[in-house]
């Protein structure tokens, strides 16, 4: 697949799936917003690092570059949306919960895709 492509893609079934888990976590306008810029930021960056480290440790399993750099996503996320929700004061309080369910879902989707 093209790489540009593969960044679309990815990028696109992100903001879908972590869209719909953050309206089960009660976001809306204008919190839903913050959810699309840091998924915006971290996809591509998540996406291009493990292309990268695919390439440079060819022989290493598939999972064991994609699990440390989700790892980083989840963190990275979390920080973000506690920071950015406690700042403006919107009461939401489970920032790492919504980053943790959001990313496992949208990495094991991801995962079930690549073998279909």
């Amino acid at each position: 697949m093209e790489i540009l492509a593969t960044f679309a893609l990815s990028l696109a079934f992100t903001l879908l799936i972590e869209t719909i888990i953050a309206l089960l976590f009660g976001i809306r306008m204008p919190g839903m917003k913050v959810v699309w810029l840091v998924n915006t930021l971290t996809n591509p960056a998540a996406v291009l690092t493990f292309l990268l480290l695919s390439r440079v440790f060819p022989a290493a399993p598939a999972l064991a570059i994609q699990i440390p750099i989700e790892i980083i996503v989840f963190v990275t996320e979390a920080l973000i949306y506690g920071l950015w929700f406690k700042e403006v004061k919107w009461g939401f309080r489970h920032p790492i919960l919504l980053s943790l369910v959001a990313n496992l879902v949208s990495w094991g989707t991801g995962v079930f895709i690549q073998f279909l």
